[in-house]
């Protein structure tokens, strides 16, 4: 196995073990972003057992594509306040498990290859939501000190994801076209990957049930 790989599985660990230490402490979107994590964590030993046993890991990839979108979408539901956003969260949630399940019977087959017709539209979407927080943040201002918000380290870190993701496809995309050397670009994937998880742990560790600025 890549050892940033293993990186990646030992921060995922960290990750849950730190999530259900901290489970009562949270409200109720960080509890989903706990079982998120717990559950990003269980794909990833998936998808490194079946990359190894069956050579394909392609269904897990599917499975954690999706599953993803569906977790951090519902936690920024209930992370903000806005009727009309809620909404446009509820509806793309709708339309991006619909459009998954037609792009794995149609286009990119469930056993075969990554649902990149999902990802990326996922990721635009998360880097929306991100935004749109961010300026709800400045607009209802609260009295904690920001870097002990959870919501503001939450929302880094799925900014920080969601935009570098583009670079690491479009870089990947050019250098396939090209045949060119890509390792170092996975190898990089690997990093944001580890960064991304970091910061998931800071937003659990500042999460406090009784001083919380989020809505349950």
């Amino acid at each position: 196995m890549n050892p940033l790989s293993t990186l990646e599985c030992v921060t995922l660990l960290i990750a849950a073990g730190i999530c259900l230490l901290r489970y009562q402490r949270l409200t109720f979107p960080f509890k989903i972003l706990a079982w998120a994590v717990i559950t990003s964590f269980i794909l990833k030993l998936l998808a490194n057992f079946f990359a190894i046993k069956y050579k394909n890991n392609a269904p897990i990839l599917q499975i954690d594509c999706i599953t993803e979108f569906i977790f951090f979408s519902v936690i920024y539901y209930y992370l903000f306040k806005n009727k009309l956003i809620k909404k446009a969260i509820a509806v793309s949630i709708i339309i991006i498990v619909a459009a998954f399940f037609i792009n794995a019977a149609f286009f990119q087959p469930f056993n075969k290859v990554f649902p990149t017709y999902i990802y990326i539209p996922s990721q635009i979407l998360f880097a929306v939501f991100s935004l749109l927080l961010f300026k709800e943040m400045l607009m209802y201002p609260v009295k904690i000190n920001i870097v002990k918000q959870s919501v503001f380290w939450y929302n880094t870190g799925v900014l920080f994801y969601s935009t570098t993701m583009f670079f690491f496809l479009g870089l990947s995309n050019y250098l396939a076209e090209h045949n060119l050397d890509d390792d170092f670009i996975f190898n990089f994937w690997y990093i944001i990957s580890d960064v991304f998880h970091i910061l998931i742990c800071i937003a659990i560790l500042t999460e406090n049930k009784k001083i919380s600025v989020t809505d349950e």
